[in-house]
């Protein structure tokens, strides 16, 4: 029996549903729960919710927001000029809050929570009225103040790296910015993070289809940071072993770019001890990172670019990563 057209489109307007993901691996709208599952199964304090129309859904998403970018991806020179260095591009707290510890589930935690906690460590010698991170972090969730604070945080201007040129190194191809900066994504990613059996990997995006793209398992802690900064390893040790001179790592990582240009110099004057004298995680990797930015052979700018924000190059590093997730459960599962 066949129905009238009214009658089907009516009947697929009630049942259609909505899932809204407000906190989860990636934030955004779904049209099915499958999809919503992949994003907050397994995530801590994921926030997800079904509705029937999609202005409901979206509501969800944006008013359970903390932090909205005040900035957003734009070509260089397109939108607004390249900024001349990434200390430009840092807001200083005027009165940073402090904390005696490094976040003990740093994989567990919001690039923004482990952004503002580890501000709070090294921003400010002075102790503030609260030393537990647990209750800072707390506090920020229930008050309506905190997406002031974390307005506050040290925040690079997301830019996208204009390839104005092709360099040729030996057998390969790499695209290069107006600088003579060879172009590069890095991501990290870990599935299942804080859970056990959690796998992580990373990924290293020089371009489509490119030779030296790579998908990676993590070595050592498996988090997300973990894969952020073996990403960063990887693409400079590429580079050197090729003999470029000028790299430009694009990543969606505030904390990987403030641990580098911020914090690393500290914690090297402290035997890469924290303000508080606690111990710096992941020191193994940082210091292997370290080094390589030490090399004279080679310059690396670091560039933040907004994560899921349909950045080619950030979209296939990520994807990249994801799959070094799973090479990561193939080889330890």
């Amino acid at each position: 029996m066949l129905l009238p057209r009214y009658f089907c489109w009516n009947l697929q307007r009630c049942t259609m549903a909505f899932y809204a993901v407000a906190s989860g691996r990636k934030s955004g709208v779904y049209g099915s729960w499958a999809e919503c599952e992949e994003q907050v199964k397994g995530f801590k304090n994921a926030k997800y919710k079904k509705f029937k129309t999609r202005q409901e859904a979206d509501q969800f998403v944006n008013g359970c927001k903390s932090y909205v970018p005040q900035d957003v991806a734009v070509p260089l020179g397109k939108g607004k000029a390249p900024l001349a260095s990434w200390k430009n591009s840092i807001k200083v707290n005027e009165s940073p809050k402090y904390t005696e510890e490094w976040p003990e589930e740093d994989h567990d935690l919001a690039e923004d929570d482990l952004n503002a906690a580890m501000n709070e460590v090294e921003g400010d010698p002075k102790p503030s009225s609260s030393s537990n991170l647990a209750d800072i972090l707390n506090r920020k969730r229930k008050v309506a103040a905190s997406s002031h604070m974390r307005n506050k945080i040290p925040r690079h201007a997301s830019q996208v790296s204009e390839a104005t040129g092709l360099k040729q190194v030996g057998a390969f191809q790499f695209e290069i910015d107006a600088e003579g900066y060879v172009i590069v994504y890095t991501d990290g990613s870990c599935i299942g993070n804080g859970q056990a059996g959690a796998c992580a990997g990373y990924g290293v995006y020089f371009g489509k289809n490119h030779q030296l793209n790579a998908a990676k398992p993590v070595e050592g802690r498996v988090t997300n940071n973990v894969g952020e900064i073996q990403a960063a390893i990887y693409a400079i040790k590429t580079a050197l072993d090729l003999g470029i001179q000028k790299l430009c790592i694009n990543t969606d990582s505030q904390f990987l770019i403030n641990s580098i240009t911020l914090w690393v110099a500290g914690w090297k004057k402290r035997d890469w001890k924290l303000k508080n004298n606690q111990p710096v995680k992941n020191v193994v990797d940082f210091k292997e990172l370290d080094k390589l930015l030490q090399d004279n052979n080679i310059t690396v700018k670091w560039n933040y670019v907004e994560a899921h924000k349909g950045i080619e190059g950030n979209e296939m590093a990520d994807k990249l990563a994801r799959q070094g997730s799973a090479l990561y459960k193939e080889k330890h599962g």
